[in-house]
């Protein structure tokens, strides 16, 4: 049996997939099964991944409709493995070759621990590093992810509560047995199936993060996330896993993280209505509302809040980019009257 397996879904990502498997077969860490899974490409995926299937440790699926559900082939390559470590590796990702290494070493070294993950580099389409995904979470404690840790789960749900610190599944190797108890991915979820599998798995387990960034994030135009969240979607699958998060560890959660929990998500709402980034349906907004109003007492003040320093905000930047063309103004005024 393999120590690892990892799972390669794939659907039209041929102009990546290359790159991909050699990131996963090059790695220094040599004791896993690659399961590639096509889920009904309509491009040349198939042709690039048959190139690979001389190497024993790849196996293949492919399938001949399209699930249409991303976490549904995630959880279809799960339930192939046989390895007691199972990472989701995303098919327009890409990573170090000791991001298996280092991360088998911190489930080895604590059992407790149901998964580890490393900082990630984000890139472009083209495979240039565009950032790093510390930014994501400077705002919550600037010095937790500066270091490795390995720490209790309930701890890390003080800062996942507010916002995914998990970003990418391809970062995460887990503890297989972890992941199936937890329910595996919510198929009912097409964003956030991820953040909410973190927090099921941590209210159980523990949790190691190495901050060397072995894992490569590729963001780009064509992502399902970029896709679906011009429709509100992110808005309220963000507070569905915050809905269950704080049921779950009400009593446990200080409440000075559920606050900012519930700050961070009115601000975002707010802003993709007011700065016209997507195109939210009312019925759409209703939903959002009932699930926001089951969790957040206070989410008329919260959402008043939010708009007002929108605005102020709107109108600061505002005055700012004309404020030369309002000095000039004042000094015709001056010069005629």
């Amino acid at each position: 049996m393999p120590k690892v397996s990892i799972v390669l879904p794939n659907y039209n990502y041929a102009r990546y997939l290359d790159e991909r498997i050699q990131s996963l077969l090059n790695q220094t860490y040599t004791d896993f099964e690659l399961i590639i899974l096509d889920d009904a490409s309509t491009d040349n995926s198939i042709e690039v991944i048959e190139k690979c299937t001389a190497d024993p440790r790849v196996k293949t699926k492919f399938y001949t409709e399209n699930s249409g559900l991303p976490y549904k082939r995630w959880n279809d390559g799960a339930d192939l493995a046989q390895g007691e470590y199972l990472l989701i590796a995303g098919a327009d990702d890409s990573c170090h070759p000791t991001l298996l290494e280092k991360l088998v070493e911190k489930l080895e070294s604590h059992p407790s621990v149901g998964l580890a993950f490393s900082q990630s580099w984000g890139i472009d389409g083209e495979g240039n590093r565009t950032h790093s995904w510390k930014q994501h979470t400077d705002a919550l404690d600037i010095n937790r992810w500066e270091i490795n840790f390995v720490d209790k789960g309930t701890n890390e749900l003080e800062y996942l509560v507010i916002r995914n610190t998990i970003p990418n599944a391809s970062a995460v190797l887990m503890r297989r047995k972890v992941f199936v108890d937890a329910g595996k991915f919510d198929v009912c979820l097409r964003l956030t199936s991820d953040w909410m599998l973190w927090a099921k798995m941590l209210i159980t387990s523990d949790i190691s993060f190495v901050a060397e960034p072995l894992n490569y994030f590729r963001t780009h135009s064509n992502t399902v996330r970029s896709n679906s969240e011009r429709t509100g979607l992110h808005i309220e699958e963000s507070y569905q896993v915050q809905h269950y998060i704080i049921r779950e560890l009400q009593l446990q959660l200080q409440q000075a993280s559920i606050e900012q929990a519930l700050e961070e998500m009115a601000e975002n709402w707010v802003r993709t209505l007011m700065e016209g980034h997507g195109n939210i349906s009312k019925d759409q907004n209703r939903k959002i509302y009932k699930i926001a109003s089951s969790i957040d007492p206070n989410l008329k003040q919260h959402l008043i809040k939010q708009a007002t320093l929108h605005l102020i905000n709107k109108t600061r930047v505002f005055l700012e980019k004309y404020k030369q063309d309002f000095l000039l103004l004042y000094a015709y005024k001056n010069s005629f009257f």
